[in-house]
């Protein structure tokens, strides 16, 4: 009798969705980009970290097809017809190429989540223009080194989770269990910190929002523009609940072990897919700048400019119109009507104008 498949745990399935994550998580990255060179800035760290998380996530999907073609991955186990032992004990060229999709998905993820993370937080170092005495940048500085020595960290525990007894991970289940100790908690620890370092990341930047000079359907805005990183939580949670309903159930015979396996890599491949598309959507303000849904990533631009920890300089044109006031004489009082726009962006913002440039006709530049 055949055991039921979800329909993450089918050939077409796995295949569609890994084929659709490389090319929309490609497509964003490309609009990343593109939105960088519209707004003629630089590419900075945040940029460039978010292409090998790129690489590794359309690594981890291109794992997963191949496991599919073999029918390593989202087949249930072939048992000889002349084997009649535990089934955790069989070593067949279906196991064996299973193992070996396992292990090279092992080694990548904890590299391509710990790439998006780093990118996240950097991005944040971009838009809140955050000094370098500022509890804010010093938050980051950690949480980065944090993320930098938790993504090491996992990927030698995955590779040495058998010690140099590498051979005990291509062989059967039984031998993975006597040879590499531990690796079911490993797994565990992995989703446990990965949902944890998830949440602190989507909820860093909320409380900085709140305490700028905004407007409360700003702040509210605003928040949802980062929170959006959210949506990979949803399949970190569910990693995490698959991942531990596995470690204390142990080897249940009644389980497909590949059809078990198949489940855990492909909420693995949705987590990244999904995290690298979140981690670019905030940059996508300038491509859609004239859709109403995007007008809560314009609110980016004018965060980095009201958080103010440090002088800025933004070049833009200021627009000034001059009444006199106080009778004909030229010793009146003067109001002035202030309107900044952007030269990068075309985007209009409040501005305080401290040192100027005059420019002639109403016009001044540089304004700090």
């Amino acid at each position: 009798m055949s055991p039921t498949q979800a329909y993450y745990q089918t050939p077409g399935h796995v295949i569609a969705a890994s084929i659709s994550l490389v090319i929309i998580d490609i497509i964003s990255v490309l609009l990343r980009l593109s939105a960088r060179k519209r707004q003629k800035q630089p590419l900075k760290a945040d940029d460039w970290i978010i292409l090998p998380a790129t690489l590794l996530t359309a690594g981890i999907c291109i794992d997963l097809v191949f496991g599919v073609s073999q029918q390593a991955l989202a087949h249930p186990l072939v048992i000889p017809a002349d084997f009649d032992g535990n089934p955790f004990e069989l070593v067949t060229p279906q196991t064996t190429t299973t193992f070996k999709v396992q292990f090279a998905y092992i080694l990548m993820l904890p590299l391509a989540l710990g790439c998006v993370k780093l990118s996240i937080v950097l991005f944040y170092f971009r838009v809140f223009f955050t000094s370098t005495q500022s509890r804010t940048y010093v938050l980051l500085i950690l949480f980065n080194v944090f993320v930098g020595m938790w993504t090491v960290a996992f990927f030698l525990a995955n590779l040495f989770q058998c010690r140099l007894d590498f051979w005990a991970f291509f062989h059967s289940a039984v031998d993975l269990e006597a040879h590499c100790p531990g690796t079911s908690y490993i797994d565990l620890a992995l989703c446990i910190t990965n949902f944890v370092t998830d949440v602190m990341v989507v909820c860093v930047p909320i409380p900085v929002i709140w305490r700028l000079n905004l407007s409360r359907k700003h702040k509210f805005t605003a928040t949802a523009v980062f929170v959006l990183g959210s949506v990979a939580i949803v399949a970190s949670l569910l990693r995490l609940i698959m991942t531990a309903r596995m470690v204390s159930g142990g080897f249940d015979p009644d389980d497909d072990g590949i059809l078990t396996i198949t489940e855990y890599l492909y909420w693995g491949m949705i987590e990244c897919g999904v995290a690298i598309l979140a981690a670019c959507l905030p940059v996508f303000q300038v491509l859609f700048r004239n859709l109403s849904w995007a007008s809560g990533f314009g609110l980016l631009k004018t965060i980095s400019r009201t958080e103010g920890s440090r002088p800025i300089i933004l070049k833009q044109t200021v627009d000034v119109s001059h009444h006199k006031q106080g009778g004909n004489g030229n010793h009146g009082a003067s109001d002035f009507s202030v309107s900044a726009r952007s030269i990068e962006t075309g985007e209009s913002f409040p501005a305080e104008l401290k040192s100027v440039n005059y420019l002639g006709g109403g016009k001044f530049q540089d304004v700090v």
